[in-house]
């Protein structure tokens, strides 16, 4: 009996200590590894923690349970019994998607977000895909904060500007480097359907590692790739109407000739001399004359009977008239009467809108995509093509390209992975206007006189003679033969050695291969009466691109007594940037029938070549240290050293360091009491420094020559840049601090970053004396300040079986100051200033331009205090001698009533005009009853200090309501189109609507001052800086409404569907602003407007198989 006990007591015994190897890999809901999982055997001190690729070994009990927990995921208890001899996938499900998110970082690295200790952004996927964007950067509006996006032109082929923190240059500006899987490359080479990820990495505790070209920020994308075990085909379309909006009516024909002949004979009649005679600015000849107000023009040849031809009589090209009887079958083609306002005689006119013809409105997009992707255990692929055909607004302006991508990964051997990838971008473009600047097309399309007649009697389009600037698009558009085109090739090879457990040496290289070229043939047109364009001018432009990046990155991962994990990085890298081209034209051509050069002419001076090359290389060194202790301490350090060729020998070389740190607070004991509100809580905090040599080109440093003129005959050869050998890098130091923060299981999730960035030995111009011939020298002078706020907060509203709302918001403020200029003997050093009165009596101040201590972008202008309604309101000796704009350069003084009629009619006749109801109330800053130019006070700054974005997300069953708004508050814009032409300052052009609003006798309440002919050549009411064409710029663009269907399973199974979505979207839809006459608030107009971004109404549908 005693043995039987003893028996059964061992077999007990060893069943109690038998043990089993689990064997795991832990993943999200998207596949994706989780680093540091801690898998710990229930009831026991026995754990471990996941390793860089989420797998683990785990020796338990035939019996235990398995718990795996991971900070942002739902804690999964599994029983050791449903390990079998395989890895076993354990899929986590999100508990705060926030926080379990994978960061990626420099050179491949990956971190859970709650383990992040910089200022890393990253940008979902859907914010990309959603519309139709020609350039991914289109989406990031309000996407990420402290990341302004000024999309500044609606030409379907412009990219947006990006600015982080305010950029470092002086002028606020500075766009961030882009790094596109490993290489430096533009935004614009990338599908956004192919983009797997996008990090926006801010603080220099992180982009340090990036060393020379990260000063401005870094833009991490990576594509993307296979899965193994999983494949799928997608196949999308989607089409968009982009709709022209006009913020400005214009007036019609009758309308035009009435405030047109009205703004003449009163330009012409300021005053009136002792004897009765009128005197003004112009003088009332032109309204007889042959002008789009002039009654000059002709319909019929001397014979009375035939039609003038505009295209050969000038007489024919505009449409007002005195009426005739013989005029009157003119009536039935449209045409109509008015009574002149002038001389009271009946006119005859048409209303001709250029837009009907110069202007697409809804401009047609079609974007296509199809990829497909999968894997196994030995590998995994993904290839997609895109194509996007997008036409602008304006006639003949339209943008292609063609996106081919594949990446592939296969393991050669267990020890060895063989990662390629390939990108082909094919480009065409054709601009608009052509010979239109881009900045004027459209207003000059709406501002051409409506009295042109458009059309001869035989239907033929007219030239308005004026050029081909001003003229119709359609005359000339087939002559201008133009091929411009880039292909861009990008190649990357890298092979992943597993040299020991957690040890990895990756070595890659790239590939970037750029071909651009302009192609370029004018053949004859009509541009004028009776006048031809016959130059013939043929031009050509080839450029190369080849950037090569070879670096090895020795990678050590491990985790020593379960708490400690240790994430090590070491690397080199080489990058290698050449370009050369060439360009030749000539003209003179004997046919246009062939644009080919050898055609043009053989005579001295007709033909001209150049050609251009440039290398630059870097040589890098750097590394990273990664620790965290139970996931609740964390410690980053990065360096680089950057050696760059652009710099002389002796400051060549220099060092980049970042150091980060975080503790998650929200982990330790005295916070478990907190635990139901605060679910999570980080402090972070770091310091790095970047550096920059962007302003220095090929030569900078060594100086440079060029041919300047012709001496006997010869060329010579002048110095052009002179030699600095002393520039140095800029660099930029930034100290930032964060609380990340996590409440109500995670359903309230917020960050919090406060930075001051430094950027020492800026690169600034010290001018030089104008007989040295050149006019500047740089420097590094210079010193810029930026600090500011960023914060950030995802809330999950509802979050029910069916019905789910999710909201993203994010703020940032941010101010920039100069530091430090060249010395240059002045006060503040200044540069570009200008002085003001300080309204202390006479003193005066510097202001504007560049200064020590001050912050760039602010507005100063003549403050306007309303409008003088009667002569009552006139100081009387008031005296106006301000210089004004737009050419005006002072030409008259103007005097108050008093000082006005002390003058005799010979001093009257020199310069001077007399201030007269309907002028504007400018305010006396001094009150000395002068006006002048030191008149002008600070209005506000150009430059943002607040900008952020709003995005929600409602989705019932299967349908996605998305809304996107972004946002800019606390600044200014100069609004210098409105003045322009309600000033009328061409002398000709039509004007808008709000001239009704303009001061009169019957008017004396108008917001604006009276209507007259070229105001710059008279009283300057517009013709100057104007507080009234200054507005608030603030802004919320509503970026984005999107509505998305996900039709049911059950309709797609027998289908062999796995997904549909259908979905409506509105781009682009407007603006909520008090700056209403900006062609965009996003951007200062100038005098000509701008090429505004039109709403957009997409449809689309894309199917997974």
């Amino acid at each position: 009996m005693r043995k039987l006990f003893f028996v059964l007591c061992l077999l007990t015994s060893v069943s109690l200590w038998a043990q089993k190897t689990v064997k795991g890999i832990v993943v999200d809901n998207a596949k994706e590894p989780i680093i540091g999982a801690s898998v710990v055997e229930v009831g026991t001190s026995n754990g471990i923690i996941t390793d860089l690729d989420g797998k683990f070994t785990l020796k338990v009990g035939n019996n235990a349970q398995v718990r795996i927990s991971y900070v942002g995921f739902k804690t999964k208890t599994l029983s050791a019994k449903q390990f079998g001899s395989t890895e076993l996938n354990i899929t986590m499900e999100d508990d705060s998607e926030v926080l379990t998110e994978v960061v990626v970082t420099a050179y491949g690295g990956k971190q859970l977000r709650a383990k992040v200790t910089n200022s890393i952004a990253k940008v979902k996927e859907e914010t990309l895909t959603l519309g139709v964007h020609t350039n991914p950067a289109q989406a990031l509006s309000g996407a990420v904060a402290g990341l302004r996006v000024q999309q500044t032109s609606g030409d379907p082929g412009a990219a947006p500007t990006l600015v982080l923190r305010g950029g470092t240059n002086l002028n606020g500006t500075g766009s961030p480097l882009v790094i596109i899987d490993g290489a430096e490359r533009s935004l614009a080479d990338v599908n956004p359907e192919d983009i797997e990820s996008m990090e926006v990495m801010k603080d220099a505790g992180a982009t340090a590692i990036y060393g020379a070209r990260a000063n401005n920020g870094v833009v991490l994308v990576t594509t993307k790739r296979g899965k193994a075990g999983y494949s799928e085909i997608k196949l999308q379309a989607k089409f968009g109407w982009n709709y022209y909006h006009n913020q400005f009516q214009y007036l019609d024909g009758g309308e035009y000739l009435t405030y047109m002949r009205t703004a003449i004979q009163r330009a012409s009649q300021y005053w009136k001399d002792s004897a009765g005679a009128y005197h003004g600015a112009t003088n009332m000849g032109s309204l007889t004359g042959v002008q789009p107000y002039g009654t000059g023009n002709q319909y019929f040849a001397a014979d009375g009977v035939t039609p003038l031809d505009g295209n050969t009589n000038n007489k024919a090209i505009w449409s007002t008239m005195k009426y005739t009887d013989n005029l009157a079958f003119l009536l039935k083609k449209g045409w109509q009467t008015m009574t002149d306002p002038v001389y009271g005689d009946q006119l005859i006119y048409k209303t001709y809108k250029l837009q009907n013809s110069n202007i697409e409105t809804p401009a047609f997009t079609q974007e296509y995509n199809i990829n497909m992707n999968g894997g196994n255990d030995k590998g995994n692929y993904y290839a997609g093509v895109g194509y996007v055909d997008s036409k602008g607004n304006a006639t003949g302006n339209w943008y292609k390209r063609i996106n081919f991508t594949f990446n592939g990964d296969y393991k050669i051997k267990p020890w060895l992975t063989s990662s390629s990838s390939f990108n082909f971008t094919d480009t065409k473009w054709y601009g608009y206007g052509e010979k239109a600047a881009s900045n004027i097309y459209f207003t000059r399309v709406f501002s051409l006189p409506p009295t042109f007649r458009g059309t001869n009697e035989n239907g033929d389009y007219i030239v308005t003679g004026r050029g081909g600037g001003d003229g119709n698009v359609l005359m000339y558009l087939n002559s201008m033969q133009r091929d411009n085109n880039t292909d861009k090739f990008t190649m990357n090879q890298a092979f992943t050695f597993d040299l020991y457990k957690g040890l990895t040496l990756k070595t890659t290289a790239n590939w970037y291969y750029q071909d651009t070229k302009y192609e370029s043939f004018t053949r004859d047109y009509l541009t004028n009466v009776n006048t031809y364009y016959k130059n013939r001018d043929s031009s050509d432009s080839y450029e190369r691109v080849l950037k090569q990046t070879y670096n090895a990155v020795l990678n050590y991962q491990n985790t020593f007594a379960k708490d400690h994990f240790v994430d090590a990085m070491v690397g080199m890298e080489y990058y290698d940037n050449y370009t050369k081209g060439f360009s030749a034209s000539g003209y003179g051509a004997t046919t246009d029938d062939f644009q080919d050069l050898q055609y043009t002419s053989s005579k001295e001076n007709a033909r001209s070549i150049d050609s251009w090359h440039g290398r630059q290389r870097i040589m890098s060194f750097f590394g990273r240290l990664n620790y965290d202790y139970q996931s609740k301490y964390l410690v980053s350090m990065v360096l680089r050293r950057d050696g760059y060729s652009k710099l002389a020998k002796d400051n060549r070389w220099g060092f980049f360091p970042g150091i980060s740190a975080g503790w998650v607070f929200g982990k330790e004991k005295f916070m478990e009491k907190y635990r139901d509100i605060i679910s999570f809580a980080k402090l972070r905090a770091s310091y790095g420094a970047n550096g920059n040599v962007s302003d220095i080109d090929n030569y900078t440093v060594q100086g440079a020559y060029g041919a300047v003129t012709n001496y006997n005959g010869a060329t010579s050869l002048v110095v052009t840049t002179v030699p600095n050998p002393g520039l140095r890098w800029e660099k930029s130091y930034t100290f930032e601090g964060g609380l990340d923060i996590s409440f109500l299981q995670n359903r309230l999730n917020a960050n919090i970053t406060l930075y001051n960035r430094h950027t020492k030995d800026k690169f600034a111009n010290i001018v030089l004396p104008s007989h040295s011939g050149i006019s500047s020298i740089l420097s590094n002078n210079g010193e810029v300040q930026n600090k500011g706020l960023e914060m950030q907060l995802n809330a999950r509203i509802l979050d029910k079986k069916d019905l789910k709302w999710d909201v993203v918001w994010n703020m940032a403020y941010n101010k920039n100051k100069i530091v430090a200029l060249p010395n240059n003997g002045l006060e503040r050093n200044r540069q570009s200033a200008f002085q003001v009165y300080t309204g202390n009596g006479e003193d005066k101040m510097w202001v504007g331009g560049y200064q020590e201590g001050q912050e760039p972008g602010v507005i100063y202008a003549f403050k306007a205090e309303g409008l003088y309604k009667s002569y009552d309101e006139i100081p009387g000796n008031l005296i106006d001698k301000t210089t004004g704009n737009n050419g005006a350069n002072g030409k008259y003084k103007l005097y108050g009533p008093t000082a006005w009629a002390a003058l005799t009619d010979a001093e009257k006749s020199t310069g001077r005009l007399p201030i007269q109801p309907g002028d504007v109330k400018w305010k006396d800053v001094n009150n000395d009853g002068v006006i002048d130019d030191y008149d002008m006070v600070k209005i506000g700054n150009t430059v943002p200090h607040w900008t952020g974005g709003i995005t929600s997300n409602v989705s019932y069953k299967g349908f996605t309501l998305t809304c996107q708004f972004d946002y800019a508050l606390g600044f200014w814009v100069r609004d210098t189109f409105t003045p322009w032409t309600m000033g009328n300052m061409q002398g000709t052009y039509n004007t808008i609507t709000k001239v009704r609003d303009t001061w009169s006798d019957t008017n004396v309440n108008a917001k604006y001052p009276t209507y007259t002919w070229a105001d710059q050549l008279g009283k300057r009411n517009y013709a100057r800086e104007s507080s009234m064409f200054c507005y608030r710029g603030d802004y919320v663009a509503i970026r984005q409404l999107s509505l998305a269907w996900d039709l049911p399973k059950a309709w797609l199974h027998k289908l062999a569907m796995q997904k549909v979505v259908l979905n409506i979207t509105g781009q682009n839809l407007g603006y909520i602003t008090a700056a209403k006459n900006m062609f965009s608030p996003e951007y200062n107009a100038d005098a000509n407007g701008g090429y505004s971004l039109p709403r957009t109404l997409i449809v689309g549908a894309s199917v997974t198989f």
